[in-house]
């Protein structure tokens, strides 16, 4: 009996007590007009209770799940074949903007390696917008990297980019967007059709978790749903409470990621994260206006495709306000696809080929020490 006490005291109150706060966060936030509510909401909320009250909550990984696969269901029903061919005309696009922002990302890290005294190595893997848990996941593979660090700056941008862009996206021409809505927003036929691409969804969630996909649970629904849009079935809509509660699990898993622990061993890093993070954007913003002379694609598009966040997250505000839904989703799955596949590669031969050089050097300058010593 004392043992089941326990676990309720450890597992299921706290997680009762996160649910509450995230359906009052969202609710509230919802009553009050705030842009992008099922996320902001929960996050803000759980946010100031675990950092004022001290009170412990906890949310399985398996909730944030559940609510990455309401959400690249929904993503995935923003393509057709024409959206489809788009995407392919814009790649030598996608190309050139995916390598000036991961240039963009190098050279701010240079810079405040050069301020704080951190190895490059850490603050590149901490300033490369590649998805959060893939990018944290590289720090932890490579030797010489504090993770802690990468950790901040990777929450504080995903943090900043979901707060700052859907109250940017108000000030935007309202004309851009209402034209914008997805083709393939219409209502369910039959139960039966819902049923079926959402068994679709959740078998290829798990088939992507099984093949190690990056951020399997979201690439995997958008690929299936995307693929059936493709091949002409038409994917129902998802529901709005069920819509609505994805992205409510989504902003319980961001309110929980940020550490005190973390800011308190880092003084001047906090203020350089939140820095770097503002200037990303200000540089995506900067990129968003030529593309727009570049395409036909509205500025609030653009921006949403380009911003530094996760595809979810802006795939979740590109649905909020009804913008191009495809076009973001594109643009963010090739961005996380190509820096996934091609800079990890990349920086292990980077590091890798440093640590020799400095192996090199060492010797020979001990050599030189020695040699200098014995002639004095």
């Amino acid at each position: 009996m004392t043992a089941i006490i326990k676990e309720y005291r450890h597992h299921l109150f706290p997680w009762l007590r996160t649910l509450l706060l995230a359906v009052t966060g969202g609710t509230l936030f919802a009553w009050i007009q705030i842009p992008l509510p099922w996320v902001l909401g929960p996050m803000v909320m759980i946010l100031l209770w675990s950092k004022t009250l001290r009170i412990p909550l906890r949310w399985p990984a398996g909730w944030r799940n559940a609510g990455l696969i309401a959400i690249g269901y929904t993503l995935g029903t923003s393509f057709t074949r024409e959206t489809m061919w788009d995407m392919v005309g814009h790649l030598p696009l996608m190309l050139a903007i995916t390598m000036i922002t991961i240039g963009c990302g190098a050279g701010i890290a240079w810079l405040v390696s050069r301020w704080t005294g951190l190895n490059y190595r850490t603050t590149l893997t901490a300033n490369i917008p590649g998805g959060l848990s893939q990018m944290v996941t590289l720090g932890e593979e490579i030797r010489g990297i504090d993770i802690t660090v990468v950790t901040l700056f990777q929450v504080t941008r995903l943090l900043i980019v979901v707060f700052i862009v859907p109250f940017l996206i108000e000030w935007l021409p309202e004309e851009n967007v209402a034209k914008m809505v997805p083709e393939t927003m219409r209502q369910a036929t039959t139960f039966t059709d819902g049923f079926l691409f959402g068994s679709v969804a959740l078998l290829a969630a798990w088939a992507a978790w099984k093949l190690k996909f990056p951020t399997a649970f979201l690439i995997g629904p958008v690929l299936a749903v995307s693929l059936l849009q493709i091949l002409g079935f038409e994917a129902p809509p998802l529901p709005p409470f069920l819509n609505h509660m994805g992205q409510m699990f989504m902003g319980a898993h961001l309110g929980l990621m940020i550490r005190t622990e973390q800011l308190i061993h880092q003084r001047r890093v906090p203020l350089l994260a939140v820095l770097t993070a503002l200037v990303l954007i200000v540089i995506s913003f900067g990129i968003s206006c030529l593309f727009t002379l570049w395409t036909p694609t509205s500025l609030t598009t653009a921006f949403l495709s380009l911003a530094p966040g996760g595809m979810a997250e802006m795939g979740v505000v590109a649905q909020d306000i009804r913008a191009d839904l495809a076009t973001v989703t594109g643009f963010q799955m090739f961005r996380v696809f190509f820096i996934l596949i091609f800079v990890p590669p990349f920086l292990r031969w980077l590091f890798k080929r440093s640590t020799n050089t400095d192996h090199k050097k060492s010797p020979r300058s001990l050599h030189l020490t020695r040699r200098d010593g014995g002639n004095k």
